[in-house]
This record gives C-alpha cells, structure tokens and sequence, in this order.
C-alpha cells in the first residue's frame, strides 16, 4: 500500500500543479471532510474544492510533497508531510510557500480516496506576501 500512497502523492501534485479540479476530485471522497486556509472546516468535495482548491491552487506554482511519512492500518494511510510551493504576491512576484499536511487515505476498491485533508502554511510565512 505505501507504493500506492506515495503515486497517490504525486498524481496530487500534478494536478494542483496544473489546477485539473475534475481529476483531482478522483483523489478524493464525496464526504471528504477538511480543514482549509480561510475556512474553518470544509464538509464535502464540492466544499472542499469551491473555498480551498479554487482560492488556493491558481495563486501557487511548483508545489511538492516533502518526504511524506505514512502510517498504514488495514485499509487506512495516515500521511504526515511538509510541502513547499511558490505563493504569488500582490504584485506578480513569488514568495517560497512552505507547509505542512496530514491526510487521512482509504482503500476503496482498487484506488485510494483522501478522507480527510488539513493542509496549513509553516509557522511565520504569511498566506499572501505584500
């Protein structure tokens, strides 16, 4: 299961990267619940992408999981992981991003699905640079 876990990873971070919602909402479960940026809690997918996804992902380029640590129970993957990416500034330019993740996989059928998603910024790096 870690090998699926880590492409897990990586197909995720493609598609943030090129901000393909619908195949990232493959990854994901309907009933996904997640913490996000400027919402406090996020209950569903369509939730999930409308007030994270769509707010975050076209303000950031290069983003990258940083040597994830997985935690396997029966058909359950705990990710822990820092991440960094560029961040957009008011004016154009870019600022190093950097955070970390957990995210909660399961096993359904032959693919995984994130169940649960909480990523925030390192501590002391704003969410837009001035």
């Amino acid at each position: 299961m870690r090998s699926k876990v880590l492409q897990w990873l990586r197909d995720w971070e493609v598609l943030i990267n090129g901000q393909d919602f619908a195949k990232a909402r493959t990854l994901f479960a309907e009933d996904v619940v997640s913490f996000g940026t400027f919402s406090e809690i996020l209950t569903g997918l369509a939730d999930l992408e409308a007030r994270q996804w769509r707010v975050i992902w076209p303000t950031i380029a290069g983003f990258t999981f940083d040597d994830p640590k997985i935690v396997i129970s029966g058909d359950t993957a705990i990710v822990i992981s820092l991440w960094h990416s560029q961040g957009k500034t008011k004016d154009g330019g870019w600022y190093d991003r950097r955070g970390r993740c957990t995210l909660v996989l399961r096993q359904d059928g032959e693919k995984l699905l994130c169940i649960h998603s909480h990523l925030s910024m390192e501590p002391g790096i704003p969410p837009l640079s001035d």
